[in-house]
């Protein structure tokens, strides 16, 4: 796991994610799983559905972004307190729990070994408006190198989860 200095003081302060705080409409995309699409992408099901809102002739060399581009979760957040630090804080743990959530229900598929999880919570003086998204993708064909240093985002508090291990176990490795 890797993630920006804006992140480590809001990671710290949540706990292991637990999906029983997230929203039903979160819960729903968990229970609905993963499926593999055209070129061997891994597409959460409930936001794919039956493909016919996608184009289909995917190449290999741009399957992480067609993942990127599907797997963009907004988190809600609007039952979050309006204050700064319990809203940054609660908009963290629920991005957390699904990120670590779907992350575990992916393990098993082909490719779900590169698949990775990129929480954005926004930080800067629109915080409310910005909320939180987590993206998945595979680290692989036309993964974008943006995510490769997180410190060049200056207004979201950024983190990538990988598919090998829990971030608990992971957090000791911080920014790497």
């Amino acid at each position: 796991m890797r993630m920006n200095a804006l992140m480590l003081p809001l990671w710290k302060a949540t706990e292991v994610g637990d999906p029983e705080i997230l929203p039903e409409e979160l819960r729903d995309l968990i229970d609905g799983g993963w499926r593999t699409g055209p070129a061997g992408a891994l597409l959460l099901d409930g936001c794919y559905g039956d493909g016919s809102g996608w184009r289909s002739d995917w190449q290999a060399g741009d399957v992480a972004q067609h993942e990127l581009d599907v797997n963009d979760v907004g988190i809600p957040c609007h039952d979050l307190p309006q204050e700064r630090e319990p809203f940054l804080r609660g908009a963290v743990a629920r991005s957390r729990a699904f990120a670590e959530a779907a992350l575990r229900v992916a393990h098993g598929l082909p490719a779900a070994d590169s698949l990775v999880a990129i929480v954005s919570v926004g930080v800067d003086d629109d915080f409310l408006t910005h909320g939180a998204t987590v993206k998945f993708a595979t680290e692989r064909g036309g993964f974008p190198e943006t995510f490769a240093e997180l410190d060049r985002f200056r207004f979201e508090a950024m983190a990538v989860l990988d598919a090998h291990g829990d971030s608990a176990q992971n957090e000791d490795r911080g920014r790497s």
